[in-house]
């Protein structure tokens, strides 16, 4: 795993439920974070290099 990647999944881990997240970085890294974060039954979508999240419990 990518150092930016983890530090984003750090990032997201460290928020609260309900919070709304974005992330900027690279398309390939950000697909990588989507992937991740689906699997965790998160809500994303991607919008030009960023990637939109809202927290919630799985």
């Amino acid at each position: 795993m990518s150092r930016t990647l983890q530090e984003l999944l750090e990032e997201f881990f460290r928020a609260k439920d309900g919070e709304e997240l974005v992330f900027e970085g690279d398309q390939d890294t950000l697909k990588k974070l989507e992937l991740v974060l689906r699997v965790l039954a998160q809500e994303t979508r991607i919008e030009g290099n960023r990637l939109l999240v809202k927290k919630r419990r799985p």
